[in-house]
């Protein structure tokens, strides 16, 4: 079907609704324009105030402002990315120390496990030093035991050896104080015997006075000697004389 050769007539209506469609286009055009136009000279110029035709824009402002939150932001993340990469190398740092003290104390942990080591094996030489040592202890309890008995029985002998010293001390402590007194009696019994024989002579010289007898007698009374040649001699303190001797001797 071929189309028809006649315009289209349009009613006010539609003629009215088209201008008005048409009118907005241009309009967000001409906005779009001025916007493109204000961001070329932000970009190249740095500032759309110097426009001999600039007029406010309300989506202008509306990116002015959200250019200087994202600067802000952009700013603020910058300041935290800085503040970040001191905590990242503060945590680096501390890694590492971390990493050097793990090291260190698994170095000290060997250590440590070769010392337990060998002290195991020096309290097992202890033990059986210790095992050795109490049965040597009681060989030599045992020993010494037996020197005990020995030493006690050689006391029981020193003290029956020195009981019967004391006893022949004492026998011839008596057997001196014996011979003593009968030094003593022997001494006071030849006394008593130079005595009598000192009056007898004395009773024998008065008696040749009073009968009358020449001097020569007298001298002779007087120069007389005892007939007993024991009565002249003192006894010494080393001879032993009986009671019954000296009793003798006196008659």
């Amino acid at each position: 079907m071929e189309p028809s050769s006649h315009p289209t007539l349009l009613t006010k209506k539609e003629v009215k609704k088209e201008i008005e469609r048409l009118t907005t286009k241009l309009q967000l055009a001409t906005d779009q324009r001025n916007q493109l136009r204000d961001c070329l000279l932000f970009i190249t110029e740095g500032t759309v105030d110097n426009r001999p035709y600039h007029q406010p824009n309300p989506f202008y402002h509306k990116l002015r402002m959200e250019h200087k939150r994202v600067m802000k932001e952009l700013n603020t993340l910058q300041n935290e990315n800085t503040e970040a990469s001191k905590k990242f190398s503060e945590q680096t740092k501390e890694t590492l120390f971390y990493r050097g003290l793990h090291s260190r104390l698994l170095m000290e942990q060997t250590q440590l496990e070769k010392k337990v080591g060998m002290l195991r094996q020096e309290k097992m030489k202890l033990l059986e030093d210790w095992v050795l040592l109490k049965h040597h202890s009681k060989e030599l309890k045992m020993i010494c035991e037996d020197q005990e008995e020995k030493t006690s029985d050689l006391k029981t002998q020193q003290r029956q050896e020195l009981q019967r010293l004391e006893e022949r001390v004492q026998f011839w402590l008596k057997q001196k104080d014996m011979v003593t007194q009968k030094k003593d009696l022997a001494e006071k019994l030849q006394h008593h015997f130079e005595g009598s024989q000192m009056r007898s002579r004395k009773l024998r010289l008065e008696q040749a006075t009073a009968q009358g007898g020449s001097p020569l007698q007298r001298e002779a009374l007087q120069q007389e000697t005892p007939a007993e040649p024991h009565s002249q001699q003192p006894l010494k303190s080393g001879d032993e004389v009986s009671s019954s001797d000296l009793v003798s001797t006196v008659e």
